[in-house]
């Protein structure tokens, strides 16, 4: 049966699905891998640089990806917002194509769009939706797409990822997330939807679709039935207060969000709750199924 390797170059972490064709999805879940590595971090000049010894790191975790899915009929190596933005971005792709052999492509905000929305059609759990806001965090940029009627209704790449704005906006990013500093970050991230083509209260319905690693760690705390049936905007707000209220260490502790994320986690639930309040945004859903399974259903299609 083909198998596709899809690698996923973000800001914060590098990915890697192989995927297969399923008997019900275009794509379906072989094996997935994940390497640490935040190349987008402190990428706050103007213009913003991918600093030498990310390139490496990068470079490097990359090339372990394409040797685990060496077995794949395909592979495809894509990158998203820090690579995208970067000014010595083709310093990163050469040295990508060096370490590996393979060819990297950097997607425009459009075409990762376009593909995050055909990843929800390979989730099963979400097929009863059919109007609503995808909001897809990362570490550089967020994502939001609309659907109306379970159709692409409009899409907009936002340069308010996590590690972006924590690198901007916060000095210390092991204490709390004080009260002060949270307006802070809303009001930056209200800013800028404001420019964006959504206008305030414009979401076709009073649901959401969270994907993105942020998402991710948060839907793991959630109980079965929160997932089921949604998650209610004032039970997200609570949620988020909480997580700001602790220090680095007590976020790993308490809600078990991985070492690696722990530091940018409170900036995410700012961002998304300053998001979602814009769009008009009530009920919560999440889902694993993002830009990683678009590629996969496009190259098992083929």
């Amino acid at each position: 049966m083909k198998s596709v390797g899809v690698i996923d170059v973000g800001s914060n972490t590098i990915k890697l699905l192989i995927a297969k064709p399923g008997k019900r999805l275009p794509a379906e879940k072989v094996n997935f891998l994940v390497e640490e590595t935040r190349i987008g971090e402190g990428m706050t000049g103007q213009p913003p640089v991918i600093d030498k010894k990310a390139i490496a790191r990068g470079a490097a975790a990359i090339a372990r990806l394409v040797e685990a899915a060496r077995k794949c009929d395909t592979i495809c190596i894509v990158a998203t917002s820090a690579v995208r933005d970067a000014s010595n971005k083709q310093e990163f792709v050469n040295a990508v194509e060096k370490a590996c052999g393979h060819e990297l492509r950097i997607l425009s905000g459009d075409e990762e769009a376009a593909f995050i929305g055909d990843a929800l059609k390979c989730d099963p759990a979400l097929s009863h939706l059919d109007s609503f806001s995808l909001l897809d965090l990362g570490g550089g940029s967020l994502e939001c797409i609309q659907f109306l009627n379970g159709k692409l209704k409009q899409a907009e790449s936002l340069q308010l990822g996590s590690v972006r704005l924590a690198s901007l906006l916060l000095k210390d990013r092991a204490i709390p997330l004080e009260a002060k500093k949270q307006k802070k970050i809303a009001n930056y991230v209200s800013e800028q939807w404001l420019t964006s083509k959504f206008p305030a209260h414009s979401s076709p319905s009073e649901i959401a679709v969270l994907t993105g690693g942020a998402a991710k760690h948060l839907a793991e705390t959630l109980s079965g039935k929160q997932l089921k049936n949604g998650l209610g905007f004032s039970e997200f707000t609570k949620i988020a207060h909480q997580i700001c209220a602790l220090p680095l260490e007590k976020r790993i502790e308490k809600y078990g969000i991985p070492a690696s994320r722990a530091d940018i986690f409170p900036t995410a639930m700012v961002t998304l709750e300053a998001s979602l309040k814009h769009l008009g945004c009530e009920r919560l859903y999440f889902s694993e199924f993002n830009l990683r399974f678009g590629v996969a259903a496009k190259l098992l299609k083929s």
